[in-house]
């Protein structure tokens, strides 16, 4: 379910975005289905594409705007879309189509039945949002899909971990204890920190997710890992420092 359609304005024009999360704005670029996707999604993916550069052009007429939000929530809700899209957000720079390609992911693990996708297609997600999030894609990506990453992948932990995948959220620890050459960078402990905090949120009480029906038991084991995730952080800090890294040791945005 989508909390509503969200509008922000822009130089007098209206920009529609499909989110649960607060409004952004996205600045949209033509551009052509990723190289990684087959023909069939490929065609699939370019009429997304153009159904939402049309939903966010200003001179869209109102009626067709509706009517095409309503064919880009059915394409976010249907089962097994995910798969279409992993390509897209290995691979695009097209912002609008970088944002549904993650809410339809986000739709997919917030659903409480669903069966689609499996486990190999969660663990595909898992590299793409780390590739995302951690690797030199990260330069390139706008700030509205960074944001968006970090909340993807909190949730799929939530949703895997510990159970399907255990080693999710200690992979995200040997990333910050990495030694010597390998240890990240300021920046890169920012998100992996902004990664764990996401997380936090999403297991905070009171937290309603469908997917979290065992969401006391996530709870018991996050709260067992937080002397290790708050030590390596405070080592990964000292150490960035000690260094005279970027960033002055201080966690900002990333």
């Amino acid at each position: 379910r989508t909390r509503s359609v969200c509008v922000a304005a822009r130089g007098g024009a209206w920009v529609y975005v499909f989110a649960r999360t607060p409004c952004q704005e996205v600045h949209i670029t033509d551009s052509p289905p990723p190289s990684g996707v087959h023909m069939a999604d490929a065609n699939l993916v370019a009429e997304v594409s153009s159904a939402l550069h049309e939903v966010l052009a200003p001179t869209t007429p109102p009626e067709r705007r509706q009517a095409l939000q309503q064919a880009l929530q059915q394409e976010r809700s249907r089962e097994g879309a995910g798969a279409c899209y992993l390509a897209v957000l290995a691979e695009s720079s097209d912002e609008a189509l970088l944002w549904f390609a993650l809410a339809v992911h986000e739709a997919a693990l917030l659903r409480a039945a669903d069966t689609s996708g499996g486990t190999a297609e969660r663990q595909q997600l898992r590299a793409v949002l780390l590739g995302m999030l951690f690797g030199p894609r990260y330069e390139t990506l706008p700030p509205s899909a960074r944001g968006k990453a970090v909340s993807l992948l909190a949730r799929l932990v939530v949703a895997t971990w510990p159970a399907e995948d255990p080693t999710l959220l200690p992979s995200l620890l040997e990333l910050l204890a990495a030694p010597g050459a390998a240890r990240p960078c300021t920046q890169v402990i920012a998100r992996a920190a902004a990664v764990l905090a996401a997380l936090a949120d999403e297991l905070a009480p009171g937290r309603q997710r469908g997917l979290a029906a065992h969401q006391a038991a996530l709870q018991q084991a996050f709260a067992a890992t937080l002397p290790s995730v708050f030590g390596t952080l405070a080592a990964a800090l000292r150490a960035e420092a000690a260094a005279g890294g970027g960033g002055g040791g201080r966690l900002g945005p990333a």
